[in-house]
């Protein structure tokens, strides 16, 4: 890695406090304006077919803006840690061996992919031509595709999130799913994650920076010896009985430990303190930069990502809650907040009719985020379009509903939407 991009990412970490940050910055301290109304979000690898040419990005700018879309969220940098712009560091899009199967299918990109082509600055250029924001989303600890063997965990092994199996095996991520992570808590992972947003939000044009992947994998990473090193150090105690007084596995049972709470609530503080440090990045940078996060809206179960999106002043109170989970808010960090209502279900009532929770509705996931939030930032519901294949009038007032309930909507993704045929099912720019 380039000194002068250890550098800044090490200016960024030096912001970082000791402890945790339990009040929100200043509101505006950079970015103020307007969540998005209509966002729609272009994953790297199932759109690289359309984007891989000046004029398919054209194209499909021209749809968006006539479609009243007016922020579009290309990945700069996918899950498993190809980037789609010029980096001096990380490995570029074009030189992917990784085909793709499902449809759009393709060869690897490395056999076909123009190898000068500059999808990021491409996509701005031509979205700011027709008065459309760019807000490029960076996948942030996913680093690694397993089934390929590509990403850095397998160039750096010492990377790897560390998962608890059955019987107390530690595995690392690169064995356990398909998205392989890094371990969040490494320092070294986090300089280099700092510093991909760095040089995308020195070297481009942009008008948001968003992180995705923001998180643990689930419950089970990391346990690590250097997570358990850190973990103890916030305690003020070692852990005698490691990992048992923390989780255990038997079969597919997760068995909690006495002091499971206080395990949530550290690796919530570790995501928080990176994503204070990255929101000091950006807004150091270019304080016009739009801050945000993708995150997942089923906020009573997230305590398996270890992220709490939540404000400390929320009056959500779940039985895993603690007073330093609270503590570890990330709220206030954002200029706004995409959350996923990824449910089938519109209306509160047709969820509990199917035997969930109010909350795993539009409607009633809605209304949690914005308990959760509490005034804190301004959510942007966003909604998963292959839920409503094949229903093209429930995903109508799946996005209405969504518009109305939360400060905008995200569509996700460009792929699905070429694929049903659904522009036509947008507001339009005149509405």
């Amino acid at each position: 890695m380039r000194p002068w991009i250890l550098l800044l990412a090490a200016c960024a970490l030096s912001l970082w406090p000791a402890t945790g940050w339990a009040s929100a910055p200043p509101r505006c301290a950079g970015w103020c304006g307007a969540p998005p109304r209509l966002a729609l979000w272009m994953e790297a690898s199932a759109n690289l077919r359309a984007l891989s040419t000046r004029e398919g990005v054209a194209a499909v700018m021209d749809r968006a803006r006539a479609a009243g879309v007016t922020t579009v969220m290309p990945e700069a940098k996918n899950a498993w840690g190809y980037v789609t712009y010029r980096s001096a560091f990380a490995p570029l899009i074009g030189t992917s061996p990784v085909p793709r199967s499902a449809s759009p299918s393709y060869p690897a990109p490395r056999t076909w992919y123009p190898p000068q082509f500059d999808q990021l600055q491409v996509i701005i250029e031509e979205a700011h031509r027709r008065g459309l924001e760019v807000h490029a989303a960076v996948n942030i600890f996913g680093e690694g595709l397993t089934a390929f063997r590509v990403g850095s965990l397998f160039e750096r092994p010492q990377w790897a999130a560390q998962h608890l199996g059955p019987a107390g095996a530690i595995l690392p991520s690169t064995r356990v799913a398909e998205i392989a992570f890094a371990n969040p808590g490494l320092p070294e992972v986090q300089l280099y994650e700092l510093a991909i947003i760095g040089e995308i939000v020195r070297t481009y044009d942009i008008d948001g920076l968003i992180l995705d992947r923001i998180r643990y994998p689930d419950v089970t990473a990391d346990f690590s010896a250097d997570s358990k090193a850190a973990f103890e150090q916030w305690l003020g105690r070692p852990v005698t009985a490691w990992p048992d007084e923390i989780l255990r596995i038997d079969g597919t049972r997760q068995i909690r430990g006495p002091l499971f709470r206080e395990w949530i609530a550290w690796r919530a503080a570790v995501i928080q303190r990176f994503i204070r440090a990255a929101e000091r990045l950006v807004h150091g940078v270019k304080p016009h930069v739009a801050f945000t996060a993708y995150v997942g809206g089923w906020y009573p179960a997230y305590w398996n990502e270890g992220t709490n999106w939540g404000a400390a002043e929320t009056e959500v109170n779940l039985t895993w809650m603690s007073p330093r989970w609270r503590q570890a808010a990330a709220a206030g960090f954002f200029d706004y907040l995409m959350v996923g209502l990824y449910y089938p279900y519109i209306a509160r009532s047709d969820a509990v009719a199917a035997g969930h929770a109010m909350w795993m509705s539009i409607e009633g996931g809605a209304l949690l985020v914005e308990d959760v939030v509490a005034g804190q930032t301004r959510p942007v519901g966003s909604l998963l379009l292959p839920l409503y294949e094949g229903a093209p009038d429930q995903f109508r007032i799946a996005l209405e509903r969504t518009q109305r309930l939360t400060d905008g909507a995200m569509l996700f993704d460009l792929v699905y939407l070429d694929r049903y045929d659904w522009w036509a099912l947008l507001p339009g720019q005149n509405e």
